[in-house]
């Protein structure tokens, strides 16, 4: 059981490192330019920095809101045979974002459950607050957390598909692959999104990412190689607009395909979706950074 129970928090952490952050920046709104006049790499360039942007700035952590996550594990005909379904709240906290759990499989939580939460809360104030003293960025991050940046950027070719309305915003829509030849590793993930290929659909009006869609067809190792093989990935993310440029993860799609060494194959479905974003006045402190 504790060996079980390790290996769904890995795959979390599996699925937070595959919700990659693409946050454009408020700024960016006073580009317009002429749709046809620019290829998928400028378009790539000009997201990227309004990306980069709007994660220094911490635009997201103006805002507050709900979400639900299910975790949902497959047979080998992919029909359901179990359920996990969480309700958190994010909001400010010290000028960081925080994701407090308030409901766990539609009942409150218990008390137990309760003081673990209040100590992870505690913990990460610690945290930001420790940050804030070094100068660093101060949302605490995830140890394989990526970012839509240069550096992500630079592993693939585009090509401008076409484009299309989501939801009533007009975007590009560009597909991307790994580049050929031998690309850049500096962590374990790395050989993941060396394999990645995609697409995404680019808002026209401030350069922010309305939709990624993205697959894995290649195994992949996890864990070192020692204790999984990730054999099939597909997923999406949505976004939506919370101001002027500001864009915020809306719902998120994943399945997994999974060899665990020793045990089974594993396949699972999380899904998350965001509810109710407000703007709150200030962001507790983010302004100092």
């Amino acid at each position: 059981m504790k060996l079980q129970g390790k290996i769904r928090m890995r795959l979390s952490a599996f699925a937070s490192f595959l919700l990659i952050q693409f946050l454009p920046c408020a700024g960016a709104a006073g580009f317009n330019p002429d749709p046809e006049a620019l290829s998928a790499r400028e378009i790539m360039e000009r997201a990227v920095a309004v990306a980069e942007a709007q994660y220094l700035s911490m635009q997201e952590a103006y805002f507050e809101s709900e979400s639900v996550t299910k975790n949902q594990k497959l047979d080998e005909d992919g029909k359901i045979t179990e359920t996990e379904i969480l309700r958190h709240r994010q909001y400010p906290l010290h000028g960081a974002v925080f994701e407090e759990l308030l409901e766990l499989n539609g009942r409150p939580l218990y008390e137990e459950e309760v003081k673990k939460e209040g100590e992870r809360k505690e913990e990460f104030i610690r945290e930001v607050e420790k940050r804030r003293t070094r100068g660093d960025y101060l949302q605490p991050e995830k140890e394989q957390a990526i970012r839509f940046d240069a550096y992500f950027a630079s592993k693939y070719d585009y090509e401008l598909v076409e484009t299309a309305v989501v939801r009533s915003h007009r975007c590009w829509v560009i597909a991307f692959a790994p580049k050929d030849g031998k690309l850049p590793v500096r962590t374990r993930m790395d050989h993941a999104l060396n394999e990645l290929t995609g697409t995404l659909w680019v808002s026209q009006d401030d350069y922010g990412l309305v939709r990624v869609e993205f697959a894995m067809r290649k195994p992949f190792r996890y864990w070192g190689g020692l204790l999984a093989v990730i054999r099939n990935t597909d997923g999406m993310v949505d976004y939506t607009r919370g101001g002027p440029g500001v864009w915020l993860p809306l719902h998120f799609d994943l399945k997994l395909d999974i060899r665990i060494v020793l045990l089974k194959n594993i396949r699972q479905r999380i899904t998350k979706d965001w509810y109710e974003y407000r703007r709150v006045s200030g962001n507790d402190g983010a302004a100092e950074q």
